[in-house]
This record gives C-alpha cells, structure tokens and sequence, in this order.
C-alpha cells in the first residue's frame, strides 16, 4: 500500500478526472492504486499515469511531484519560467495567501503554453483561495482542478521545449516523473529548495 495514496481500491480516484478510453480498457475498480499505475506503465500509457498520479496525490504533494519533474529540465526555463516554478516552491515552503496570488501572476507572465505556468496555476487552483478578483465575491475552484493543473504541467514539460539529441527524451523523462511519484507516494519526505537564478539573467 502505498502511504500517501492509502485507497485500497482505485474507484474514487478515478471519479476525479476524465478517463482516456485506454485507460478505461486497462483499468478495473478493484486494482490497487500501485496496480493501476504498474499496468499503465507496462503498456507505456504514460501521460495517463501522470493523470491518475496528479489525482491520487495529496494536493501539497502532488504539487511539489511537479514541481520535481519541472525541476529535470531546469536548463530549458529562462528566467521567468523558473520565476513561476519557484513561486510553487515558495508557496509549498510557505502556503500563504501572498505565495498563491504571485504565483497566478507569474504563471499568466509565461503563458499556458509552457509547462511553468501550469504548475503556478496548480498553486492558484489549490483550494486555499478564492479564484477571481479580490474585490469579487469569493469563488472557490472547482474539486481537483489543481490536480488537473498538476498533470498539465508534467505533460507539457514532456512535450515542450523539444528535446535535443543527447537528452533523456519524453520517455525517459515520463519514466524518472512516475518513479518520482511512486517515491512520494511511497512516503519520501518532501525535500523543498528554490531553483538557481542567475544574476546576469
């Protein structure tokens, strides 16, 4: 049993986001949650296995499993892209309301297009906090919205930028992000530090 994911079977988790039809095939409400991502993996379905992680997750640690995976290929984010993954890293170190909102700020700065403001998003869509202007009436995001931001987030940070020739590539790089998810799961204590700016940047 996995001690951040206790769930003796998958049914719950998988109320919390849209299935694929190949997970649908693969999946049986009866697995265990390690079951459900062992088969995923076996048959290289790996974005639904960062789906089915993003949502079985703890929200504080999945957001800090993206951060992580974010953080394998810190030489491809300029400095406004690390800007927005810090500003996750700084709300996870201290989740006040200030850390939410600058973190909103920096992942609209980068744009969705990029894997670093999906994980900023992650931090505004937590359920700490109301998601419109604060002069509005508060509105909470909707259930497990982060966990969809969380999953955006590894996905596009397969995908985008490309990788060169002597990189890992996005199957190595899924491969490492779900050991990754499976150590956190497993109940590794969340080690929390900001990425490198440098100074000329």
């Amino acid at each position: 049993m996995l001690k951040k994911i206790p769930n003796k079977n998958i049914a719950s988790i998988i109320e919390r986001y849209q299935l694929t039809e190949e997970a649908q095939a693969i999946f049986d409400t009866n697995m265990s949650p390690e079951q459900a991502i062992e088969s995923l993996v076996d048959v290289k379905l790996y974005n639904d296995a960062i789906q089915f992680i993003a949502h079985a997750l703890p929200m504080i640690d999945g957001i800090y499993w993206a951060s992580e995976a974010l953080a394998l290929r810190i030489d491809v984010w300029d400095t406004p892209q690390r800007l927005a993954i810090n500003s996750a890293r700084q709300w996870l170190q201290q989740p006040n309301e200030t850390h939410r909102i600058r973190a909103n700020q920096l992942g609209d700065r980068v744009g969705l297009e990029v894997a670093p403001a999906w994980i900023a998003k992650a931090v505004y869509w937590s359920g700490t906090g109301s998601i419109v202007a604060p002069e509005l009436p508060a509105v909470m995001p909707p259930a497990f919205l982060y966990g969809h931001a969380i999953a955006a987030a590894i996905s596009v940070a397969a995908a985008v930028p490309a990788w060169k020739e002597n990189d890992m590539g996005y199957e190595k790089f899924y491969l490492k992000v779900i050991e990754q998810g499976l150590n956190i799961a497993q109940g590794t204590p969340l080690h929390i530090t900001l990425l490198t700016i440098a100074e000329d940047e």
